[in-house]
């Protein structure tokens, strides 16, 4: 029975651990090492080991005849028990027609997450403003090669992400109580959550060694304004002589055959 429960518990742990892992991409150690994702992680295996002992103690053999070897319920009531419990565990109840979260057994992981989420904020941030990494770079020049290269080091990178990004860039660049240097660790800070510190740490290396490209002195010229020249006197405009005034044609004329005819409707 300890190992059956020892591999139940490991199969819940392990769907702890990648849903951590998925959720804090950039630092999946600190996350799982962290207060609340070692809670999150114990949650799942201990709902494993219930769900297990659960399982055995009712006998459920689900569909499997009795000529099956013991050694094949016992595998059965494992996997039913690691993947079960992670399924009740993310089980969510809301009324019909709403648009508010459900309540049940997933408000307390969320809770546990909510947790993690704090922790690890705070030590992102600590770490990201303990040291400069964006030195002589520019928000207003280098966030836009910043985030594409940043975003390309990723094999998969979510719709919702770009969009969140393009709207966090925008939304900089409109505040005008913020510097320059301000924009930048903001902007860094973000991409920080998304690639890593060290990822960000070579991109922004790689950006500062590039040089800067300088205006051509011949391009330079060449869009220089050019100077205005004194205008000339203009020459009279030929005016067309008037056109003689034309005779008003009548509606009613003289037909050949003595009948009248009408020649215009213009002037009915």
């Amino acid at each position: 029975m300890i190992i059956e429960m020892f591999l139940a518990a490991l199969i819940g742990g392990a769907i702890g651990v990648a849903e951590l892992v998925a959720r804090y991409r950039d630092k999946p150690v600190a996350a799982l090492l962290s207060p609340g994702g070692l809670l999150f992680a114990l949650v799942n295996t201990g709902a494993s080991v219930v769900a297990l002992i659960a399982v055995t103690a009712a006998g459920w053999r689900f569909g499997l005849p009795y000529t099956m070897p013991p050694i094949a319920v016992l595998v059965v009531h494992v996997i039913a028990a690691g993947l079960g419990s992670a399924a009740l565990l993310r089980m969510s109840f809301a009324p019909a027609q709403t648009s508010s979260p459900g309540t049940g057994p997933i408000a307390l992981l969320n809770g546990i997450l909510r947790i993690a989420d704090g922790e690890l904020e705070r030590k992102r941030a600590l770490s990201r403003l303990s040291h400069n990494d964006l030195a002589d770079l520019s928000f207003e020049r280098d966030h836009a090669a910043l985030a594409e290269l940043c975003c390309h080091l990723l094999r998969e990178f979510d719709l919702a992400e770009a969009q969140r990004l393009g709207g966090l860039a925008a939304e900089l660049s409109a505040r005008d109580d913020l510097t320059d240097a301000d924009k930048l660790d903001c902007w860094g800070l973000e991409l920080t959550r998304l690639v890593g510190e060290r990822a960000l740490r070579q991109a922004a290396r790689r950006l500062r060694d590039r040089p800067h490209e300088e205006p051509d002195a011949a391009e330079d010229e060449r869009l220089a304004p050019v100077a205005a020249e004194p205008d000339q006197p203009a020459e009279p405009a030929s005016v067309p002589p008037p056109r003689p005034p034309l005779g008003k044609t009548s509606r009613l004329a003289p037909h050949a055959n003595g009948r009248i005819e009408r020649k215009s409707f213009s002037d009915v």
